[in-house]
């Protein structure tokens, strides 16, 4: 090709309008939605939550949200009573999380989940005094001998940990009647005052709680293990409900709970793995 011809002489001009065009393309796929998901597809979920899971739930949510993974969870947190009506009334909602295996093994049965449901992880009781600790608790046995002459609160009426307190009481012996021991219930509310609550406010000297509950605390508490004492672990457990308002969503939010990122979060939030045991029953109920 001859030095003057004008290709020769536009050849600077047409590599740099390629480059561009190839510089383009590649900033537009970029920016393009990822693939397999669609930009106008709607990633978001209704879940129905004992209230136990807040902490952890909580601290997932934010996650997803920090990723923009697109994915996203509207919460309902309800007592146990409460859940269980919610579910019953048809209440438009994709997935349920219990803080009782029974509970989940019976919403399963009535046909109200879909597929298998899955344990996240256990939670458990400890015995609480404000910082100050003015009846000078010094440990649950100390606690189990003056029980009687304390005002003590625990969960609400219809949760789950109302049956492991009346064990406790079983195991250690404890006679503790009505009049004695001043248990916070609950009723039908679906957000009743916690027994942290009642404790920090001085309406109580001493509070059984889950452990979760207590470091999500704003303010300083002192906790009490109980030795020996397995019936006080519970159980986190999920499960899609059956017909979910997004199918689609459901099932990808489900995978997420069953995943590394999700025990990450009930690890932080001071739960205990799901026992093994009950990970592996699950698929025979």
């Amino acid at each position: 090709m001859k030095p003057d011809s004008l290709f020769f002489r536009l050849r600077g001009v047409i590599a740099l309008v390629l480059l561009l065009c190839f510089v383009a393309a590649f900033v537009l796929s970029a920016c393009g939605p990822a693939t397999g998901v669609s930009a106008g597809e709607n990633r978001s979920v209704t879940v129905l939550a004992a209230p136990s899971t807040a902490p952890a739930l909580d601290a997932l949510r934010s996650d997803l949200h920090d990723r923009q993974s697109g994915v996203s969870a509207q919460v309902e947190y309800l007592g146990s009573d409460a859940l269980e009506r919610t579910i019953e009334s048809g209440h438009d909602a994709d997935l349920v999380l219990t803080a009782s295996r029974d509970q989940m093994l019976a919403l399963t049965q009535d046909g109200s989940i879909e597929g298998d449901p899955i344990p996240l992880a256990s939670n458990r009781l400890v015995l609480v005094a404000t910082a100050e600790n003015p009846f000078e608790i010094l440990d649950f046995d100390d606690f189990a001998a003056r029980a009687a002459d304390l005002r003590v609160s625990t969960c609400a009426g219809d949760a789950p940990c109302t049956e492991q307190i009346t064990d406790l009481s079983g195991a250690f012996d404890l006679d503790l009647t009505d009049e004695e021991f001043h248990m916070t219930r609950a009723g039908f509310s679906a957000e009743p005052d916690s027994a942290l609550q009642n404790l920090t406010e001085g309406s109580s000297d001493a509070a059984l709680a889950y452990v979760t509950d207590v470091l999500a605390q704003d303010v300083p508490l002192q906790t009490f293990e109980i030795p020996q004492f397995q019936q006080s672990t519970t159980q986190v457990w999920a499960g899609v409900l059956t017909d979910p308002e997004n199918s689609g969503a459901a099932n990808e939010f489900f995978g997420i709970l069953a995943g590394e990122r999700a025990r990450s979060a009930f690890s932080e939030a001071g739960f205990l793995p799901a026992p093994v045991a009950e990970a592996e029953a699950s698929s025979d109920q």
